[in-house]
């Protein structure tokens, strides 16, 4: 069912993203789910349709897809993937705001590159802090100092940072400074191989076992030309540009993956064993 007039050209998106989906998701989608191995290959297929870009500007060599557009992409890709979905709906949320309020130094460094497939992210936002809290869905921020040039991580726990050690970078939340109240954050966008991380616990999430949301520990240097936006406007910024994206990629995905289970429990109710009986109702189906 569809609830929005579609222009021409968002059908051929959303046509073009069930076909990419059936062809290179769907048929990896039961070996990801039961051996939780992370999807590269299903997403290098969308890398390579250049999906990686989908939010990023025209100007800067994107796509530059409107957000009912985008929807419609992570809504067909959860029909077939969850797993791979998921680590596609990250990435664009992470994304956003670097899309949209970019430096010159970040255009060049991390939104150009994003469009032709070089960037690929990730949230590091909720955080844990003591033993066996390493899974929390809190949204308090550790502090980082300022230091010359920049700001040093003093191994802050994150929560859920999904594609944790495969993505290339983390829009990462924190507090500039130990003194500032949880009310005025900041963003930092972190890359990978520049700082030292660490793995905390293996991911089982059930339906999405390969999208390795796993929690993790950030140390190092981060250069201030990495910031996302001025200090301590993360909530002003969220709300201005990600709030939308958040909300409405997670409804898509949702929607795309109780679609999915819906149109695979209509093929299966019309299959049966030799005995009669419906593949639906066995236990290993």
């Amino acid at each position: 069912m569809t609830y929005f007039p579609l222009t021409k050209t968002q059908r051929e998106w959303q046509e073009r993203a069930a076909t990419l989906a059936q062809r290179e998701l769907a048929p990896r989608a039961e070996e990801t789910d039961r051996t939780s191995c992370y999807p590269r290959e299903s997403l290098e297929a969308l890398q390579r349709e250049g999906l990686w870009g989908l939010r990023v500007s025209q100007e800067h060599g994107g796509l530059g897809a409107d957000l009912l557009t985008t929807c419609l992409v992570v809504e067909e890709l959860s029909k077939q993937c969850p797993s791979t979905a998921m680590c596609y709906k990250m990435h664009l949320e992470a994304a956003e705001i670097i899309c949209r309020i970019p430096t010159p130094y970040q255009v060049e460094h991390f939104v150009k590159p994003m469009a032709q497939g070089q960037v690929f992210t990730t949230i590091a936002g909720s955080e844990s802090w003591g033993e066996g809290d390493n899974w929390s869905t809190s949204q308090n921020a550790s502090h980082v100092t300022p230091v010359d040039g920049g700001y040093r991580i003093d191994g802050v726990r994150k929560s859920y940072v999904t594609s944790a050690e495969h993505a290339t970078h983390y829009q990462f939340r924190c507090r500039i400074g130990v003194e500032t109240p949880q009310s005025q954050a900041s963003l930092l966008f972190i890359e990978r191989d520049k700082i030292d991380w660490q793995v905390l616990e293996p991911w089982h999430g059930l339906g999405m076992r390969g999208n390795h949301s796993s929690p993790m520990r950030f140390s190092g240097f981060v250069p201030a030309a990495n910031r996302l936006g001025p200090e301590h406007t993360v909530q002003n910024v969220t709300n201005s540009f990600n709030r939308p994206v958040i909300a409405l990629t997670y409804a898509a995905a949702y929607l795309g993956i109780g679609s999915g289970a819906y149109e695979l429990a209509c093929q299966e109710i019309t299959r049966r064993f030799p005995s009669g009986s419906r593949r639906l109702d066995s236990a290993i189906n």
